[in-house]
């Protein structure tokens, strides 16, 4: 099977497709993660600033809260994709190999939204049997955990450019 398309190596999409996936359950975990991850790279001035990292963590703790909120509208409404969309974007981009930023964007956005769904419809049957907060709480750890193994993987490979 071909690994590869003009150049681009599916596995070096691998960071982006995974802060895409923790999009897909916590808009902000993705993009947030590569900020509070983002020392000693470099990030776009905005996100590189000092108080980028705070502002980012302050966003996720805000909708960690909200998502248990009973008012709470589905991460499946236009609303509630469209963040998960333009987080998972910006994060997928940010973590991109060399020249490869429309791939890594769309590579995101696909696992964001795909993970979307699958995070809801477990979420919703899993709910059935144990409190959804629980089940909620779950979810969040497993967003955050995707998120950092994301950067991890990222920041392994920026490593591997600065050490040569």
């Amino acid at each position: 099977m071909k690994r590869s398309v003009d150049g681009i190596k599916f596995g070096r999409l691998l960071p982006s497709a995974l802060v895409g996936a923790a999009s897909g359950m916590r808009s902000t975990a993705g993009l947030a993660a590569v900020i509070v991850r983002g020392d000693g790279v470099q990030l776009p001035n905005v996100l590189g600033h000092r108080l980028a990292a705070p502002a980012a963590g302050v966003a996720v703790v805000v909708e960690l809260v909200l998502d248990k909120m009973a008012f709470t509208g589905s991460r499946l409404e236009p609303a509630g994709l469209a963040g998960r969309v333009v987080f998972a974007g910006v994060a997928g981009a940010l973590v991109a190999p060399d020249r490869s930023v429309v791939p890594a964007a769309v590579v995101a956005i696909a696992a964001a939204v795909l993970t979307a769904k699958v995070a809801h419809d477990l979420r919703a049957r899993l709910a059935e049997h144990v409190p959804d907060r629980a089940v909620a709480v779950v979810e969040d750890l497993a967003a955050l955990g995707t998120a950092f193994a994301g950067c991890r993987l990222w920041e392994q490979r920026c490593a591997c450019y600065y050490v040569r």
